[in-house]
């Protein structure tokens, strides 16, 4: 049924709605995009403090291009930059070069793919991952092609140290000798009835006679 109405929809029935289709496929005339400092869009990059210019280095080529809603969201966005660790310094910066390197069509198509996930109900996104798994090798790899690429980089695998380098530590044994001198504790508690063994009586003095 699906592929009967995509069929439908790509054959027009009538030399009409040939003529129309036709022209709305014709290719459009090329738009030239202008790179021109956008005037009117505040703040400029001098306005920024030396704090803003560092957490927001990767759009300093572009930011005269950007209007100014654009502007407030990136400031927003990095203002925690200084807060960050170092890695996750490192992983925002390569955002904003890769955004930087797209074309004005592919930052508003990633602008609404972002909007469109986000409006998606769980159900819907695990229908979509079920659709994306139901891709073949090709066609997953295709996809992955047209994907703005992502920085490659893993933390280096921790080496166990070298035997020769841990620190030995010694055992000290107890010798034969040392257990021989060492002092015998006499039992307080008899062996046959386990209870605690009687002290001796001290016998008494015998009295001297007058």
């Amino acid at each position: 049924m699906a592929t009967s109405q995509v069929w439908a929809q790509a054959v027009p029935a009538t030399p009409l709605q040939a003529a129309s289709a036709v022209k709305r496929s014709s290719p459009a005339a090329p738009t030239k995009t202008s790179n021109a400092p956008n005037k009117s869009s505040q703040p400029s990059w001098q306005d920024l403090t030396p704090a803003q210019q560092l957490s927001l280095r990767p759009l300093a080529a572009h930011w005269s291009s950007l209007d100014s809603a654009r502007k407030r969201k990136w400031i927003a966005l990095a203002a925690n930059y200084s807060a960050l660790a170092p890695v996750e310094q490192a992983k925002l910066h390569s955002r904003m070069t890769e955004w930087a390197s797209l074309s004005p069509k592919q930052r508003d198509q990633a602008r609404l793919n972002f909007a469109q996930t986000k409006q998606l109900s769980p159900t819907q996104k695990a229908a979509t991952w079920q659709a994306y798994q139901a891709l073949s090798p090709e066609e997953k790899q295709k996809l992955a092609k047209s994907a703005p690429p992502r920085p490659t980089g893993a933390a280096a695998a921790t080496k166990p140290a070298a035997p020769e380098k841990l620190t030995k530590i010694p055992l000290h044994k107890q010798t034969t000798k040392q257990v021989s001198e060492a002092p015998a504790i006499n039992p307080a508690v008899n062996r046959n009835t386990l209870l605690p063994r009687a002290k001796p009586l001290l016998e008494p003095k015998p009295t001297q006679q007058n």
